[in-house]
């Protein structure tokens, strides 16, 4: 479970790293592009859990939570944004 952990936090550091690269390479604005990265990594695992359904067996469940730990670093991704929009909105950056 440890593993899974890791994996997750993982993720979710290496897309924070890449939403931090498009936010510089913007110019320090808060683009569009930034909302959909973290929600297509969520679909990404909602697909792979939907994979893993037919898969069955162990396999599957190993599926699954790879899954299950993409779409959790997606959605922690997509909460960072969310929040650093809105505390660059209030600081008048847009």
């Amino acid at each position: 479970m440890e593993v899974l952990i890791l994996w997750t936090l993982g993720m979710w550091v290496v897309q924070l790293l890449i939403e931090w690269i498009v936010y510089r390479a913007q110019g320090r604005q808060m683009t569009w592009i930034q909302s959909i990265l973290p929600c297509l990594t969520l679909l990404g695992g909602a697909v792979v859990i939907m994979i893993s359904i037919n898969i069955g067996g162990w396999n599957g469940l190993g599926y699954a939570l790879l899954g299950a730990a993409l779409g959790t670093s997606g959605l922690l991704t997509l909460i960072t944004v969310a929040i650093t929009a809105l505390v660059l909105r209030r600081r008048g950056r847009h």
